[in-house]
């Protein structure tokens, strides 16, 4: 179920590189920049989440981090 919409997202990245790429080129580089890295990022959670079997969600793990943190009734 969710390896479809995972490879609609890489489709999607792609299609936005090819199409942008040249605004991307004109903008200020920490525009730029910044674009590039929240296209990486997104990229490698994909390459992750499809390569491996077991897969850690960051939000679980946080949510036992933050439980340890805060006051609980």
């Amino acid at each position: 179920m969710i390896k479809p919409l995972l490879f609609t997202y890489l489709a999607m990245v792609i299609g936005v590189l090819v199409m942008d790429f040249r605004h991307l080129k004109q903008a200020a580089p920490i525009n730029r920049w910044l674009s590039y890295g929240l296209i990486a990022i997104g990229i490698a959670s994909w390459l992750y989440v499809t390569t491996l079997n077991k897969t850690i969600y960051i939000t679980l793990w946080m949510s036992h981090v933050i439980q340890r943190l805060l006051p609980l009734p």
